[in-house]
């Protein structure tokens, strides 16, 4: 084994060992009291309200790989300071299921959740209010955010009022191979790069793209194994797939700053 390839197996063996400690203290799931609605959309999100009286978009177990990606995505989005829906892990409980049939898609168990943003609408336009107060620096973090995780099917919601802020709240098709990654599809993806749709169609600097980049440096790799260790191991993602994840983010991290 040659110098460097010893140096990865130790990289490794160190994120496994910081990913099994955070996996041991589990953040403590939030439990839904009550479910509003279903969402018309292919993972069938549900609007939900938690016991601690706070609104939900909430996507269960249902859909897939897609609630790993959204959960993971939201909380880099969040330590970078990006517009992106506030992640939480909820739980649903099979008796709040049994009182309404017209859930029954949904798994009971820990499921994926997202702060809901009121007076929002939504809209796939980057352009249309870019130049509204404060979204080009957004628009410069979602450029370097999305770059970073790689980004597919790129959805925004814009505030009803002026100036209209943009977010950025569904992750789920996220990452080499979208809700269907593997650790290979991972692995063999292309370089890292900002995201260009979002250069181009917000005229994005070069100035605001380096600020952006510069609030990436700031996410530490201890935040990028936390955020890798928060999906729960009932969301069928393995020691493996999360260490082979870190990796991917840290590299792809350090390929974007070298133009710092």
């Amino acid at each position: 084994m040659n110098y460097r390839a010893s140096l990865e197996e130790q990289d490794r063996a160190r994120w496994k060992l910081s990913l099994e400690s955070f996996l041991k203290n589990p953040e403590e799931p939030v439990l839904i009291t009550a479910l509003r609605r279903a969402l018309n959309s292919s993972s069938r999100p549900v609007f939900a309200r938690g016991i601690d009286k706070c609104e939900y978009i909430v996507k269960g177990r249902q859909a897939g790989r897609q609630i790993i990606n959204d959960q993971v995505v939201a909380r880099l989005g969040l330590a970078m300071g990006a517009p992106v829906g506030k992640p939480q892990i909820v739980e649903i409980s099979p008796e709040l299921l049994e009182l309404d049939p017209a859930f029954s898609f949904l798994i009971p168990g820990k499921a994926h959740g997202t702060h809901f943003i009121p007076d929002c609408f939504d809209d796939r336009d980057a352009s249309k209010y870019k130049d509204h107060s404060g979204n080009r620096e957004r628009f410069a973090l979602l450029s370097v955010l999305f770059g970073w995780v790689h980004s597919r099917d790129e959805q925004f919601i814009y505030q009803t009022i002026h100036p209209n802020l943009v977010y950025s709240v569904d992750h789920g098709r996220f990452f080499p191979g979208g809700y269907a990654w593997t650790a290979e599809s991972l692995q063999n993806a292309s370089e890292a790069e900002v995201d260009r749709k979002l250069i181009l169609s917000c005229s994005l600097t070069n100035h605001e793209i380096k600020q952006a980049l510069s609030a990436l440096e700031a996410v530490k790799e201890e935040t990028i194994i936390q955020a890798v260790a928060s999906p729960p191991d009932e969301w069928e993602i393995t020691i493996d797939e999360r260490i082979v994840m870190v990796e991917y983010l840290i590299k792809r991290q350090r390929f974007l700053l070298k133009s710092l």
